[in-house]
C-alpha cells in the first residue's frame, strides 16, 4: 500500500493485488493469532436464552477489556470516562441478500462505506459498516449455519472490528482505505472486508501503513467458516 483514496473518491471495481503471509507477527503495531476449533451456532430452536456469537469467539467479539494505559491518558487520566470497547463488522453487500434493506430493519446502527452517486449505484455490492449488539438477531445470524438463506455463517459476509470509536469515526476512517494507489500511479479497489485476504492486507502492509491501517483499532477479526478464526491485534493500542 503506498497512498490511500481521498474520502469523496468514487469506487472503482478492480481488484487489489495482496500476497499471502505468513507467520504470526506481521508488521510493528500488527499481531496475528488464530482461535481454533471454532464451531458455529445452530439454529437454536427452543433455547430460552439464544448465544449471539460461538463461545470460542465470545470474549474477542463482545469482551470488556479494562482499558489501556495510552486509553486512560487520551481520556484525561480518567478510567471511568474511557468509552466501552464496541463490536462492529464491515459487511460485503454483494455476499449478503438485501444487506442494506436487512440492516434497516435490524435496529443497528449502520452506514455504507460509499455515499453519493457510488452508494447509489453500488449500495448492493458496497461495504456497510455495522454496530453489533449482543442479543441482537441479525448479529446472530452471522454466526449461524443453517439451510436458511439468512443462516450466513458459511457466506463469509465479511470482517468484525474491536474499538473505542464512534461509527462515524470508523466511518470516515475506513472510507480513506476502499481505494489505494500503487508505485504507477494506478489506483486500485482494495476489498479489505473481505476475511480470506486478512492476513495478507496485514502481513504486506509497512508499519507506517499498518499504524495508519489500525489507528483507533483494538482488533480485528476475520473467520474461516471451516472452524478457525484470524484475529489481528493492535500492540499500538496497549
Amino acid at each position: 500500500m503506498t497512498r490511500t483514496a481521498p474520502d469523496d473518491d468514487p469506487w472503482l471495481d478492480v481488484a487489489a493485488q495482496t500476497g499471502a503471509g505468513s507467520g504470526v507477527l506481521a508488521q510493528a503495531g500488527a499481531r496475528i493469532a488464530v482461535i481454533e476449533y471454532v464451531l458455529p451456532l445452530d439454529a437454536q430452536t427452543g433455547v430460552p436464552r439464544k448465544k449471539t456469537v460461538p463461545d470460542q469467539l465470545r470474549d474477542a467479539l463482545f469482551g470488556q477489556p479494562l482499558p489501556t494505559v495510552a486509553e486512560i491518558g487520551s481520556a484525561g487520566g480518567v478510567a471511568s470516562d474511557v468509552p466501552p470497547m464496541g463490536t462492529y463488522a464491515i459487511l460485503d453487500a454483494a455476499r449478503v441478500t438485501n444487506l442494506p434493506e436487512v440492516l434497516e430493519s435490524s435496529r443497528l446502527e449502520h452506514r455504507c462505506l460509499f455515499s453519493g452517486k457510488a452508494y447509489e449505484d453500488l449500495k448492493h455490492a458496497a461495504p456497510w459498516i455495522v454496530r453489533l449488539e449482543e442479543g441482537n438477531t441479525f448479529a446472530r445470524r452471522l454466526f449461524t449455519r443453517g439451510q436458511a438463506c439468512w443462516h450466513l455463517w458459511d457466506s463469509q459476509p465479511g470482517i468484525y472490528i474491536r474499538s473505542r470509536a464512534s461509527l462515524d469515526d470508523l466511518w470516515r476512517h475506513f472510507r480513506k482505505f476502499t481505494r489505494i494507489q500503487d508505485e504507477a500511479g494506478n489506483w486500485f479497489y482494495f476489498r479489505f472486508w473481505e476475511p480470506r485476504r486478512l492476513r495478507a492486507v496485514v502481513n504486506n502492509m509497512d508499519a507506517a501503513d499498518s499504524e495508519r491501517f489500525l489507528a483507533g483499532i483494538s482488533g480485528l477479526v476475520a473467520i474461516d467458516p471451516r472452524g478457525k478464526a484470524e484475529l489481528v491485534t493492535n500492540d499500538a493500542a496497549v
